[in-house]
């Protein structure tokens, strides 16, 4: 009862405050490319801001980004549509000018994409009584990369747990193998904990990643996980039938105490049915009802699909990652390659956007 009246309150809140809300957005640009970006913005009274309408909210730059440039429209562009597109530099705190809330974002050249994001920049509106939180709008090349690993000189801070020992550092091998595997982490199995012959092994070990993929990563929401495995050794007929990822937000509420964690079923990847130990790609849409079940923290309670916001909230404060690697119920060697969260379409909802990390949300 205390919890449903905590989020009673902050629903109450959120919606009788009035509020502005600066919007989450993920952009595509092509390598050398430009874009020309409308700052979008909610406010709770009704008003959201349109091409052509006139918005009661003042747009200022809050933070730039730590690669390519930031400019304000020229002043013809932003009054007659008429080239050069690109006006003076924008500093910090500025506010824009441009038309529509419009600015211009211009890649560096030389320029090439990797497995990250180009870059990010944030924004705040005020409706003429305060700032909003921060917005933040995410860069990507056309590939849709976000964060990524692709294992080209080392292991990138990736470890192995629930092996023998509690964590370790997974095996960097810099070669090749079918094409899809080319530099590449490996861990192979040394612990085996079955209470019958033929019984699944209790003992699960995981790749998990590092810090970098951890944080606010809600922008992905609406796109995928996607990663590259393959075994160099194992019996595929035998498997423990575990989950095939793992996601922990360690600071958000859960059903019944503190922490998230969702879990996505080997049942509900068909590459995952299908896995024999070839390398394969797999890929994780990532929406609630794609076949993720969370954790209700009661042993009694079967585990069911997440809502739209405890997904949300996992995504935008993720405080652990894990990727399957003990597939089989006795000993196997399985490599991981080209894990990438990635988006090429903002589709957060405006009802989880109260808090730049979703922890307050209305869906």
């Amino acid at each position: 009862m205390r919890i449903f009246c905590y989020f009673l309150l902050q629903f109450l809140v959120a919606v009788f405050s009035g509020d502005p809300i600066a919007l989450h957005q993920l952009i595509v640009v092509e390598p050398n490319g430009f874009s020309v970006i409308r700052l979008k913005a909610f406010d709770m009274n009704g008003v959201r801001t349109q091409a052509g309408y006139q918005p009661k909210l003042s747009y200022k730059i809050n933070t730039l980004p730590d690669s390519g440039n930031l400019n304000q429209l020229s002043q013809v562009y932003s009054a007659y549509g008429y080239e050069p597109k690109q006006g003076v530099a924008i500093s910090p705190l500025d506010m824009v000018t441009g038309s529509n809330t419009r600015v211009l974002y211009t890649r560096p050249s030389p320029d090439a994409a990797g497995v990250n994001k180009w870059t990010t920049f944030s924004f705040v509106v005020n409706d003429g009584a305060k700032d909003s939180f921060p917005g933040t709008v995410t860069l990507v090349p056309p590939s849709g990369n976000i964060i990524g690993s692709e294992f080209l000189l080392n292991n990138e801070g990736w470890t192995i747990v629930g092996n023998k020992a509690d964590s370790m550092n997974a095996t960097f091998e810099e070669y090749s193998r079918d094409g899809m595997l080319n530099h590449y982490i490996v861990a192979t199995d040394d612990k085996i904990n079955i209470a019958s012959s033929g019984a699944a092994d209790s003992s699960i070990w995981y790749f998990q990643a590092p810090s970098q993929f951890l944080g606010n990563i809600g922008i992905s929401y609406g796109g995928q996980l996607q990663f590259t495995q393959g075994a160099f050794s194992g019996d595929f007929t035998k498997l423990n039938g575990n989950y095939l990822v793992e996601m922990l937000c360690s600071a958000c509420q859960g059903p019944v105490t503190l922490g998230i964690k969702l879990i996505f079923p080997m049942s509900a990847s068909t590459d995952a049915k299908n896995f024999n130990g070839a390398t394969t790609q797999f890929k994780i849409p990532l929406l609630e009802t794609a076949g993720w079940l969370q954790d209700p923290q009661n042993t009694l309670t079967k585990w069911t699909p997440p809502n739209k916001c405890d997904f949300i909230r996992v995504l935008s404060r993720l405080s652990s990652l894990r990727i399957l690697g003990d597939w089989t119920t006795w000993y196997e060697s399985v490599a991981l390659d080209n894990v990438r969260f990635v988006n090429t379409v903002g589709q957060l909802p405006i009802c989880a956007q109260d808090r730049p990390d979703a922890s307050l949300c209305r869906c």
